[in-house]
């Protein structure tokens, strides 16, 4: 079967119909043993739902599943822009050290700065700003005058400044007051437990956006693959291209912090998935990327609830095993040119 036969608004419809099903399945499981007449009369808001079953099913599950389809869709949108502006098949928000300046700062701001301050400015905000100040300085030690942009120096540098910024981040949790230290780890391991509703509007927000924005790009996108200077020949600015992409993977990978805490691979992995179904235009990967990031972080995070309940998973933990098969696939096609 080809690519193209993929191409249909059946498989559209089958991955929004994947991830409502996820959404109700993250919704009426949980730790709350709850009997399936009580789920749906609290979901459905029913008079005679009791009221502590709405509490659990419209103030804890729902904001909780709305949010890691939220991060989950904003994370493969990042990775989805950085491949292709890349043109390397292992981009994430991670390489760059987008998710590491995130960490650092929101870490910076949960065990330093007065809640007040963190109230007032935001922690979606210090985020994308710690986002921010790594990629300018992995760009910064990537760049040279009068030269196109050295995707392998970049790389590097990306690298290297993930690496300074998990250090900061390892030496503020060590000095810090012990239980700050643990509320800080159980977030930084990636956990979107807690999430309210006035907590989704950052990413619900930005995300159809730049969606939307992306969408809208998409054949320049599908240019830069074929090279920048191809990419350059057929109008295509591609320096200020990548600059304002790579400032929307780095305020999505801010936001995604700033919800969920340290959620990785999914902007590795999922952009393959969806290229194995529908092929590399992104006029159809786009939409396909965002809807199986949702599917797969809600289910992850399913599991996680339900796995050791009633214990949690950090969503880390989960991800870093299920990743790694399709992970050694990817580095397997890579090392064959496939």
């Amino acid at each position: 079967m080809t690519v193209s036969s993929f191409r249909s608004p059946g498989l559209f419809a089958l991955a929004v119909m994947a991830l409502i099903l996820a959404g109700l399945a993250g919704v009426f499981w949980g730790t709350a043993d709850l009997a399936w007449d009580d789920r749906f009369k609290a979901l459905l808001r029913l008079a005679d739902a009791e009221p502590a079953l709405k509490l659990i099913v419209w103030e804890w599950r729902l904001p909780r599943v709305i949010m890691v389809a939220l991060v989950g869709a904003a994370l493969t949108l990042a990775g989805l822009l950085m491949q292709a502006l890349l043109r390397n098949p292992l981009a994430d928000p991670y390489l760059l050290g987008l998710s590491s300046g995130a960490s650092a700062a929101a870490a910076a701001a949960i065990i330093w700065l007065p809640g007040v301050f963190v109230s007032l400015i935001g922690l979606p905000i210090l985020a994308f700003l710690g986002a921010m100040l790594a990629f300018l300085i992995a760009l910064g030690l990537s760049f040279s005058p009068g030269r196109n942009l050295d995707r392998l120096m970049l790389i590097l540098s990306g690298t290297a400044v993930s690496l300074f910024f998990q250090s900061i981040t390892a030496f503020f949790l060590h000095i810090a007051e012990p239980h700050v230290t643990q509320q800080a780890l159980q977030w930084l391991m990636g956990s979107a437990a807690g999430t309210k509703w006035p907590d989704l509007l950052p990413l619900a927000i930005s995300l159809p956006l730049l969606a939307l924005t992306a969408f809208a790009f998409a054949p320049m996108l599908d240019a830069v693959l074929l090279g920048d200077e191809r990419a350059t020949a057929l109008g295509v600015p591609v320096g200020a291209l990548r600059i304002g992409f790579f400032s929307a993977a780095a305020l999505l990978t801010g936001l995604s912090v700033a919800a969920a805490g340290i959620v990785s691979f999914v902007g590795l992995i999922v952009p393959h998935l969806a290229r194995l179904l529908i092929g590399a235009t992104h006029r159809w990967l786009i939409p396909l990327a965002l809807l199986l990031g949702a599917i797969v972080l809600v289910l992850v995070d399913l599991l996680c609830r339900t796995v050791l309940a009633p214990e949690e998973l950090p969503l880390g933990v989960l991800l870093a095993l299920f990743a790694a098969p399709p992970f050694i696939v990817i580095l397997r096609r890579m090392r064959r040119g496939v």
